[in-house]
């Protein structure tokens, strides 16, 4: 009697191990291949791709040009994808762009996150080593616009040149106040902020989520200016609500040359903003190319270039290499010059 509980034991006892073994060797359906950094669940969802609507985060508040940007490629990518689905802007502003930012870098990897980021939100965040991500955290799918930037005021402010406003702040320390969508140190604080290092100057800077808010604040008198892409400026210019003093960027603006340079000025200042299409990393290769593809097709679509061209936004397509590369320059840069004006 014994003998037999002892074979049975014995039965069992192999037949669990054998069962461990068996799961150790082939893993569970989501176990990731160490040899591909992907899983078999990635691998037979990418198959189908894109089988559900793609969300686009947004860094700043709706209204602003990199919120319009996300919604005319909203409406043209999915022409180009395998499958048409439908994609969605979710706009989180805050923090210099550090909160969408940080979302996309905790999202799953599958292509059903992505961001249109600002580089600086990228790039420049990291250097007060505050963020969970860095430079180089995240794939790059390709670059999408590029802009110069501008301080624009009210068209009644008692300034209508460079010079003449430039006399008022160094007169007057610390009286004149200016809008920066992102906030303090962030990509549109950053040339004022360098401007009054080398002017040797003394400005208010007040921080807003995005660039219309920042806009709203100088058409209601809360501000004096504010620093902001030309998209955004042009149509109060327009309309006779507002004036560009001067361009932060390092070309004219195409359709407002006649706004002066700070570099033309003897400031060696020049800051451009620029935005890409970003995923997290790891991101299955096989999804990766098919929004690369669908992302080159769109941005040379007659129709998408005619609406952005409609709002002054300026496309500039470069693949993920060059982002890459412009991301990286863009951290040194802002390490290098935050260091100088004792922000970090």
């Amino acid at each position: 009697m014994k003998k037999t509980i002892m074979l049975v034991f014995m039965v069992l006892l192999f037949g669990l191990v054998g069962l461990g073994c068996s799961q150790a060797s082939t893993g569970s359906d989501s176990e990731k291949d160490e040899s591909t950094g992907t899983t078999e669940t990635q691998e037979v969802a990418s198959a189908d791709y894109p089988s559900k609507p793609i969300e686009i985060l947004v860094p700043f508040a709706a209204g602003g040009s990199t919120d319009t940007t996300a919604r005319v490629l909203s409406k043209y990518l999915p022409k180009y994808l395998p499958n048409e689905v439908n994609i969605v802007i979710v706009n989180k502003p805050g923090a210099g762009g550090t909160i969408a930012a940080t979302d996309l870098f905790k999202a799953e990897p599958d292509g059903y996150t992505l961001e249109l980021a600002t580089h600086r939100s990228i790039a420049m965040q990291p250097v007060y080593g505050q963020t969970e991500y860095s430079y180089d955290s995240f794939q790059p799918i390709a670059k999408v616009t590029t802009e110069q930037q501008v301080m624009a005021v009210r068209a009644d402010a008692p300034w209508d040149t460079f010079e003449d406003w430039l006399d008022y702040v160094n007169e007057n320390p610390g009286q004149f106040t200016y809008a920066v969508s992102g906030g303090i140190g962030s990509g549109s604080h950053l040339p004022m902020a360098e401007l009054e290092m080398e002017a040797e100057f003394e400005a208010t800077a007040v921080a807003y989520d995005g660039t219309a808010p920042a806009m709203t604040a100088v058409l209601g008198g809360q501000v004096d200016g504010a620093i902001g892409q030309p998209s955004s400026v042009k149509g109060f210019v327009e309309s006779g609500e507002m004036k560009m003093l001067f361009n932060a960027g390092a070309t004219p603006v195409p359709y407002a040359p006649e706004v002066p340079l700070l570099i033309d000025k003897g400031y060696d200042i020049a800051y451009d903003s620029n935005a890409s299409l970003l995923a997290p990393n790891g991101i299955p290769e096989e999804v990766l190319t098919i929004l690369e593809a669908a992302l080159e097709e769109a941005l040379a679509d007659p129709d998408l270039l005619a609406e952005l061209e409609n709002v002054d936004i300026q496309v500039d397509y470069k693949p993920a290499e060059g982002v890459q590369e412009e991301l990286t320059e863009e951290y040194n840069k802002s390490k290098d010059v935050l260091t100088k004006l004792g922000l970090i």
